[in-house]
């Protein structure tokens, strides 16, 4: 999988963003008054640029299963 820093196509951010904003209300309606879930981002397999573009978006919790793809992956995100 390469990583690199280049931004999503205008279609790929629009992509993201309608994906992000559906979990983001599913979410949001299974939590409760009591507790406020989590949405931690799985990013294993997907280009750092989605990442990045995610963390545009307000993602902030992501998941990575390999160590090496973490570093490379942090490199990209402030």
């Amino acid at each position: 999988m390469a990583t690199t820093s280049e931004q999503p196509t205008a279609d790929r951010k629009a992509e993201l963003t309608e994906s992000l904003t559906e979990i983001r209300a599913r979410v949001e309606a299974a939590g409760s008054i009591s507790s406020t879930p989590t949405l931690v981002a799985v990013s294993k397999y997907k280009p750092a640029s989605d990442i990045l573009a995610c963390h545009e978006l307000g993602q902030l919790d992501f998941g990575e299963n390999y160590v090496q793809e973490l570093e490379d992956k942090a490199r990209i995100i402030p």
